[in-house]
């Protein structure tokens, strides 16, 4: 096992001389400084830090929540390359250690290992995590390095395995890590040691991935997962949220307040898609979501994927609930599983029909005027369930129990509420789920830079893997289909 630590180390020190800076600042990662002997304690806590390394620009402008003012390359899809080593090569290959030290004989019951938790309860959590941050990374790329990952020196030019594979493993993973989970972790900066929580996170993972899966080969698997995952116990009130807390320090602000305010840098703004779709319904979240342009006192979205620059004072910016130092990032939410059961419901795979869709429905628009209520200031929000009440009131917002609309319609609705809960803390996953349904619909940019002109179905993999990994990439893009944008993945065919 200390071998294997070594080599650990030696793959941090590569990676970290291999991998550049990127515009997208959210995805710069928080190299750890590994000690001399690990400590799980630390490593888990590392691992937990890094998470909202993932959460970069390009996922937030796919799905046109922000726009640009004038570097507006990436939003017109110019950028294809896109790396995932410093996933990893850090928060991964951290959680790997934890697995690896609390499973090997030689390691378990050593003082690093057991001051901080039982075997299992250690293993529980770094494995949700684990699964966690793999299908961020499937969701993006594809068919990815996985069963052969994470093996340090021991193999540095793994295998891709194929997207339905991964996917079906981690149905396997979370099911098995949430349930070994008896007993919170000493150093826990996601959940402060709750359990309970843990274990509906990982869960609610489950129905995510299991949903995710509804329209391939594997809907049949997939179908009883998701009810598996029910019958576990998701999350099941905002009380229960996957919150990264952001601290008032330097160290560990919110990205935006670095942007924002740190370096004075104001190149995103609230888009005009997403202005368009809170105006025209009345929503009481706008406040909480952008300020009103310094230049007319209104709210003015900036319209998305056209080759111009704009003068931020004539827009908006995102409200100081999205670059407050101290804002939190809401990684997986109570609102989500509220949708994604109302939309499981309409597939039929929970029983209730109609009527369980459109309560779901209504406990997912409340869950999440709720969710951004208690983040909003400057100013403070308050949405009263007379505000709730109005706005599922309204034709363009109403999803009753007894209704003329079609399958379709029905999911739009559904998915289209799913889309603005994630606004701006959870881009990468509503784009997945804009690529598995279709909705809301969204317009490519006016002036794309891309091939086809169309919305990226997926990112193309680091030249680091064409470059030392050459005859398993020659390989990928066989079996996938060409290393571009457009290139369907597996659950999106």
């Amino acid at each position: 096992m200390k071998r294997k630590f070594f080599n650990y180390i030696l793959l941090l020190s590569a990676f970290a001389g291999s991998t550049g800076c990127q515009k997208d600042f959210g995805d710069l990662n928080i190299s750890p400084n590994g000690p001399s002997s690990p400590s799980t304690r630390y490593l888990f806590g590392n691992a937990v830090v890094n998470i909202p390394g993932i959460q970069a620009a390009s996922g937030n402008l796919y799905v046109q929540f922000a726009s640009e003012f004038e570097y507006n390359e990436e939003s017109r899809y110019f950028n294809k390359i896109y790396t995932y080593d410093p996933i990893y090569a850090g928060p991964l290959m951290d959680l790997q250690t934890v697995i690896d030290l609390n499973t090997d004989p030689e390691t378990k019951e050593t003082k690093v290992v057991v001051e901080n938790g039982t075997n299992p309860n250690q293993l529980g959590p770094a494995r949700i995590l684990k699964a966690f941050l793999m299908l961020h990374i499937t969701d993006r790329w594809g068919d990815i390095p996985y069963s052969e990952s994470l093996k340090g020196v021991e193999n540095v030019k793994p295998k891709f395995d194929k997207q339905r594979d991964v996917y079906n493993d981690l149905l396997k993973e979370l099911k098995e890590a949430s349930a070994q989970i008896t007993a919170g972790l000493p150093n826990d900066p996601l959940f402060d040691g709750n359990a309970a929580a843990w274990k509906a996170w990982g869960n609610s993972l489950r129905a995510i991935v299991a949903l995710r899966m509804a329209d391939t080969e594997d809907a049949a698997i997939a179908k009883t997962a998701f009810n598996e995952a029910v019958t576990a116990g998701l999350i099941s009130s905002n009380a229960g949220n996957a919150i990264f807390k952001y601290l008032t320090n330097s160290n560990f602000e919110n990205p935006w307040y670095t942007n924002y305010i740190r370096q004075g840098r104001r190149d995103y703004g609230v888009s005009e898609t997403v202005m368009n779709f809170l105006v025209s319904r009345n929503d009481p979240r706008l406040p909480i979501f952008a300020s009103k342009a310094s230049n007319t006192g209104t709210y003015v979205g900036i319209p998305y994927g056209k080759n111009d620059s704009y003068t931020t004072s004539d827009f908006s910016l995102f409200a100081p609930s999205i670059y407050a130092q101290n804002a939190p990032l809401q990684i997986t939410t109570y609102a989500q599983i509220c949708f994604t059961m109302a939309e499981a419901a309409l597939r039929g795979w929970i029983p209730g029909g109609d009527a369980e869709v459109a309560a779901w429905y209504d406990k997912g628009v409340r869950a999440s005027m709720d969710q951004w209520a208690s983040v909003s200031r400057s100013p403070v929000v308050t949405i009263t369930e007379t505000d709730k009440l109005t706005y599922l009131a309204l034709p363009q917002n109403a999803l009753p129990a007894v209704n003329a609309l079609s399958f379709n319609e029905k999911l739009d609705r559904i998915q289209s509420q799913k889309w603005i809960n994630f606004y701006m803390n959870n881009g990468f996953e509503a784009w997945a789920e804009w690529r598995r349904t279709g909705y809301p619909v969204l317009q490519p940019a006016a002036d794309p830079l891309s091939a086809d002109g169309q919305i990226p179905r997926r990112q193309c993999y680091p030249t680091t893997e064409k470059d030392l990994n050459g005859d398993n990439y020659k390989a990928v893009v066989t079996a996938q289909g060409p290393d571009e944008l457009a290139t369907r993945m597996w659950w999106d065919k």
